[in-house]
C-alpha cells in the first residue's frame, strides 16, 4: 500500500475513535505511529499530541454547533493538566524508549477495562450544596493533573480519564461529555505539545499532514455516526481493539526483544 494512503487511514482510524467515543483515539495513536509507520516512540508522541490537539479542536468546534460542549467546565477541568503536561514532556524526554512503550501497553490494557467497564455504569451526581466544594476542586484539579501527566508523559489526551470525570463531576449527559472531552483534550494536548516544540524537536511534516487529514475525516464521520449508533456497542469494539494491540506491544516488546 503507498505510504501516503497508509498515513491517511492510520489517522482516520484515531479520528474515528475520537467522535465515537471523546476517547481512545490518542490511545491508538502511538502504536499506530510506531509500529504501523516506523515512527520512533519520542517523535510519535509528539506527532500524536499535535494531531490530537488538530482534531480535538476541530471535533469540539463542531460538537459546539449542536451545543454539546461546555467550553467553561472544560477550561476549569484543564488549567491543571495544562501546567503539569509541560513539566512532564521536559522530565520524561530522555526515559528509555522500551521501557516507555510497555508502561504505554500497561495504560492501554487499563483505558481498555475502563471503556468495558463503563458500559454498566450510570453516572450518578455527587450532592452538593454549592457548585465548588473542596471535594469537587479536589476531583478537577486532581483529574486535570492526571490528564496533563498522561499527555506529557506517553502523547495521549487522557480522554478515557476525562469523560467519566467530566458526567461525575459536572452532571454532564454522555454526549455532552464526549464533545468536553474533546475540547479538555484540545487545551492539554497543545499545551505539552508547545512545550516539545520549543525544544527544538523534530517532526515529520508530511507525516503530519496526511495523518491530521485522515483524522479530520475520520472525526467527521465518528461525530456524525454517535448519535446514530449504541454507544455501548462503541465502546467494546474500541476496547477490544485497544486491548489487542497491548497484548501485541507486551509479547513485542516482553517475549520477542
Amino acid at each position: 500500500m503507498d505510504l501516503t494512503a497508509l498515513e491517511i487511514i492510520c489517522g482516520f482510524i484515531v479520528g474515528l475513535s475520537l467522535g465515537l467515543t471523546g476517547s481512545g483515539g490518542s490511545i491508538l495513536a502511538i502504536p499506530l505511529l510506531v509500529y504501523v509507520l516506523k515512527v520512533p516512540m519520542i517523535e510519535a508522541i509528539y506527532i500524536s499530541l499535535l494531531m490530537v490537539a488538530s482534531i480535538a479542536l476541530f471535533g469540539a468546534i463542531r460538537q459546539s454547533f449542536g451545543k454539546n460542549v461546555d467550553w467553561k467546565s472544560a477550561i476549569l477541568f484543564s488549567l491543571m493538566g495544562m501546567i503539569i503536561a509541560p513539566l512532564v514532556v521536559h522530565f520524561s524526554k530522555n526515559i528509555n524508549e522500551e521501557l516507555r512503550l510497555i508502561l504505554f501497553a500497561g495504560l492501554m490494557l487499563f483505558a481498555s477495562y475502563r471503556m468495558m467497564a463503563s458500559r454498566y455504569q450510570v453516572p450518578k451526581a455527587i450532592e452538593m450544596q454549592t457548585r465548588h466544594t473542596f471535594y469537587s476542586i479536589a476531583q478537577i484539579s486532581g483529574g486535570g493533573a492526571a490528564a496533563g501527566a498522561l499527555s506529557g508523559f506517553f502523547g495521549v489526551g487522557g480522554g478515557f480519564i476525562i469523560v467519566p470525570l467530566l458526567t461525575l463531576i459536572f452532571k454532564m449527559p454522555y454526549r455532552m461529555a464526549v464533545g468536553t472531552s474533546l475540547a479538555c483534550i484540545f487545551m492539554i494536548s497543545l499545551s505539552a505539545v508547545s512545550s516539545a516544540l520549543l525544544s527544538d524537536s523534530n517532526i515529520n511534516l508530511t507525516l503530519f499532514i496526511n495523518f491530521l487529514i485522515g483524522g479530520l475525516i475520520g472525526i467527521l464521520s465518528g461525530s456524525w455516526l454517535v448519535n446514530r449508533l449504541d454507544n455501548k456497542k462503541c465502546k467494546i469494539i474500541f476496547a477490544c481493539l485497544t486491548a489487542v494491540m497491548a497484548v501485541f506491544m507486551f509479547i513485542d516488546k516482553v517475549l520477542i526483544h
